[in-house]
């Protein structure tokens, strides 16, 4: 039996987070025993988790996105101690920090004990792709300098993958592309009746206004403020339309003061971060996501198998996974006016909304999860 050690930098549930869950409670338990390592956060990962007892989990309490010295340093003793203590087969990891810190324990960890341990990192989007100069460098030399620590790369996207290889991270015999995939039988979608009424503040549950979501961490890279400027844009050309987001995170306040500062108070509503939020997507007329940085969002495979028009940007796998103008609509990122112009001609056309979510399910049997496991698998 082979023992998987997942270990990602935050236990705060995201597209990151779902895709090590899809793969640790999918382990064939005859072959296989998964642990997931998780650092800072709200725990949701870990809490999900808690379902499937097959599965163990460990809390890294020093592993988060930017870790001071003395902080990364606590971190990786934590790593190698879990290394030496669960002598795990291979080491899956995911995301940037995790993939630096655990690919530098692992060394050490094979250093002190001579295992053959094979430490395979999945790449959720290139971390320096991010916005600000002297941050995108830092996580380009991160990557360059903890590539050779790893086995294999897995790449989300054929964007990924080029990116990879122009930027020397690694040969490219070490890179492989493997997409994201969906249970769309998992997902147990309310009607859209019952979603407004449980998703909606109960004064707009009955609202007869187009309404329009998007399902987000804030984080910057996901550009929700682009969405409330696009909002904020509709609204002065008297769209009707109603706006929910769900999510939370860092930006939470910066997004509250913009929706004051825009008057979108009547036009917008924060709906929190929620459990299990694809359920609801039946409730919303339009799904957008504005994000400026992306890796394989599981959220656009959601909402094609609720069957909502999609509008989103051309980043990431996106433009791999939706065909522009027939199973979606892309939009170049960072622009609040182009965005805004996408989603005011789609509340207009009712048909033209009707056939980009019918040919959206279609296009989803390609992203299965069943391809997308076997295809790690093997790795393994």
């Amino acid at each position: 039996m082979k023992k998987i050690l997942y270990l990602i930098t935050s236990s705060e549930y995201g597209g990151a987070q779902k895709y090590v869950r899809d793969l640790a409670v999918n382990l064939p338990p005859t072959n296989y025993q998964a642990i997931v390592a998780a650092g800072q956060g709200d725990g949701e990962l870990l809490n999900q988790l808690a379902d499937f007892p097959a599965v163990k989990t460990v809390k890294i309490f020093n592993l988060k996105r930017l870790p001071n010295p003395l902080t990364a340093q606590k971190c990786l003793k934590e790593i190698v101690q879990l290394l030496l203590q669960e002598k795990p087969d291979v080491l899956h990891l995911n995301s940037s920090m995790a993939g630096f810190l655990g690919s530098w324990a692992a060394k050490i960890y094979q250093k002190k004990t001579k295992a053959n341990l094979k430490v395979v990192y999945t790449v959720h989007g290139w971390v320096f792709l991010e916005p600000g100069f002297g941050k995108s460098l830092i996580y380009f030399l991160v990557e360059k300098i903890s590539a050779k620590y790893k086995d294999l790369f897995i790449v989300l996207s054929e964007r990924d993958l080029q990116i990879g290889l122009r930027k020397k991270i690694a040969p490219k015999n070490k890179f492989v592309k493997i997409y994201n995939g969906l249970n769309c039988q998992s997902i147990n979608f309310l009607t859209k009746e019952q979603a407004r009424q449980q998703i909606l503040p109960p004064a707009d549950s009955e609202t007869t206004k187009p309404v329009i979501s998007t399902i987000a961490n804030f984080y910057a890279t996901k550009g929700l403020t682009y969405l409330l400027e696009a909002a904020s844009i509709l609204r002065q050309r008297d769209q009707n339309f109603f706006l929910v987001i769900i999510g939370d995170g860092p930006q939470r306040k910066k997004l509250e003061k913009l929706i004051v500062k825009l008057n979108l108070a009547d036009y917008v509503f924060l709906a929190g971060r929620i459990p299990q939020a694809s359920k609801y997507l039946k409730a919303f007329d339009i799904f957008v996501l504005p994000s400026v940085k992306e890796g394989f969002p599981f959220v656009i495979l959601e909402a094609m198998a609720a069957q909502r028009p999609i509008i989103a940007t051309t980043v990431g796998a996106i433009p791999e996974i939706i065909e522009n103008n027939q199973s979606g609509i892309l939009v170049k990122p960072k622009s609040s006016t182009a965005l805004a112009s996408v989603i005011e001609n789609l509340l207009n056309n009712s048909e033209q909304q009707k056939s980009l979510a019918e040919n959206a399910k279609q296009q989803l049997e390609k992203f299965s999860l069943n391809q997308m496991l076997d295809q790690t698998y093997s790795l393994y």
